[in-house]
């Protein structure tokens, strides 16, 4: 587990930096996350760790099943790091070259509900937030005011 979650701390210092806007930290921290990545996963986890349950245990126990199946999900997920491993090369490739102008893995919620509504859509369309709604009066008593329906809500389908 020491060699999966020694690479973690980094992405995710790298991740918090990126939501804070500080980019060159962010930078800076992935390509440490990719460094030792690539040691962890491409060299320590494959020539030391495989490599003991490959080579040693067949000197004193016969192989069976379980020794088989052990070994085939490790290089399994030997090839998942190796996949891994490119995706993160690559994207360290497109920031150094200038080509990454965000953040590529996270996706924008916001940016996916405005493409997908036309103007006639987010004009009709009733949105809440913390306090008073869109279109609210601030005649409303009492703290829980904001929680009933707005008064122009359609209520012939509404069943009470």
């Amino acid at each position: 587990m020491l060699v999966h979650d020694a690479s973690d701390v980094l992405l995710e210092s790298a991740k918090l930096f990126n939501y804070a806007k500080w980019e060159k930290t962010c930078k800076i921290l992935f390509v440490l996350f990719a460094v030792v990545f690539m040691v962890t996963r491409l060299i320590i986890f494959p020539f030391w760790l495989i490599h003991c349950t490959w080579v040693y245990p067949v000197h004193h126990y016969p192989a069976f099943f379980g020794y088989y199946f052990f070994n085939v999900m490790l290089v399994v997920l030997l090839c998942l790091h190796m996949f891994w491993a490119y995706l993160i090369l690559c994207m360290i490739r497109k920031f150094m070259f200038g080509t990454l102008t965000r953040d590529e893995r996270s996706d924008n919620e916001e940016e996916e509900n405005e493409s997908s509504m036309t103007e006639d859509e987010e004009e009709g369309q009733h949105k809440l937030g913390n306090g008073l709604t869109l279109n609210e009066k601030e005649e409303m008593n009492g703290c829980f005011g904001c929680l009933s329906p707005p008064e122009n809500i359609c209520r012939s389908k509404t069943v009470y």
